[in-house]
């Protein structure tokens, strides 16, 4: 049965360009939970602050083994860019999943 993920889930992890932060939505390794990080500090994110990264690569430290994908930011200068970046997100959200083998459905 394929995961059930909410939209506004994706909406917040969503965040604006500007803010250095980034947000994330992880799953378990065997498909049948997630859970939102965010904000995260874009630089710790990306190991660049610790110099480098922890040592089972999940970005964070978060948790073992679960994959994590990343939301591209939306410009905050422009009108609708929220809304209009969560629809992209979702998007390359369920291609990030099919591509791991992931069964991810939106709903509510």
């Amino acid at each position: 049965m394929p995961l059930q993920v909410k939209p506004s889930d994706v909406y917040r992890a969503t965040l604006p360009d500007h803010c250095g932060n980034s947000g994330y939505l992880g799953f378990a390794p065997d498909g049948s939970a997630y859970h939102v990080v965010v904000p995260v500090d874009a630089q710790i994110a990306r190991g660049l602050k610790a110099g480098h990264r922890p040592y089972d690569g999940t970005p964070f430290g978060g948790y073992k083994d679960w994959r994590y994908f990343e939301c591209p930011p939306f410009p905050a200068d422009r009108e609708r860019g929220r809304e209009i970046q969560t629809e992209e997100n979702i998007n390359l959200l369920l291609a990030w999943a099919a591509a791991l083998g992931l069964e991810v459905e939106f709903a509510e």
